[in-house]
């Protein structure tokens, strides 16, 4: 499912998607930084690697890291974001933000 605009938006501070279907979700900035899906954020590290791979705690970031500071188009699939904190590795599919929208309609299907 491809969106058919997005939007910042300011209340709350995120973006907001409006889908081909006429869907619309709004998605905050904090949740978004959360739940960046690379591989970094999601613990994945190289299976020969003999260390741990040093993470970072997500409560032990700056609040700027919660901040989007840019928003880019990846091809035709994706957008990702620059954090406050330099971070902006995760690629955001639209099929993932469709499937972790979070409005009341998405989170409690009747």
């Amino acid at each position: 499912m491809d969106p058919k605009s997005i939007q910042v938006s300011q209340e709350p501070k995120g973006i907001k998607i409006e889908w081909q279907d006429g869907h619309t979700g709004t998605y905050p900035f904090p949740s978004l930084r959360k739940a960046c899906p690379c591989a970094l954020c999601k613990g994945e590290r190289l299976p020969l690697s003999p260390e741990p791979l040093s993470l970072p705690v997500l409560s032990h970031l700056p609040a700027s890291a919660f901040e989007a500071k840019d928003m880019f188009k990846i091809g035709r699939y994706a957008i990702g974001f620059k954090w406050g904190d330099g971070h902006e590795t995760g690629i955001y599919t639209f099929d993932y933000l469709r499937k972790m929208c979070p409005c009341e309609k998405c989170i409690s299907p009747s």
